[in-house]
């Protein structure tokens, strides 16, 4: 899924690449004019993420079981991440953020 903003780190980041929160992409709760137009009008700006260094030997969660480790974690967009998945992307257009 592409972004209308012009940005010069924005890259193409494959969804299974990026931990996100599994959100509404339209909340309905919201009045009608705080609601994201992005679904109609197209997403205008990048996600922006975080990348990390995956650990090479399996790290252990609760009760022992494996941690399935992504290259990126999102800050901003998991609701356009959640969108494109709903509509048949496989990547997404984002920036790495710097922290």
């Amino acid at each position: 899924m592409k972004a209308k903003t012009s940005h010069p780190k924005k890259q193409i980041f494959l969804i299974s690449d990026l931990k996100f929160t599994n959100k509404n992409p339209y909340p309905n709760t919201l009045d009608e004019d705080k609601r994201d137009t992005w679904m109609n009008d197209g997403m205008r700006d990048p996600i922006e993420v975080i990348k990390h260094t995956i650990s090479p030997t399996p790290r252990t969660g609760a009760n022992g079981n494996i941690y399935i480790e992504k290259q990126y974690s999102t800050i901003r967009g998991s609701s356009r991440i959640n969108y494109a998945l709903a509509n048949g992307y496989d990547a997404i257009e984002g920036i790495i953020i710097d922290d």
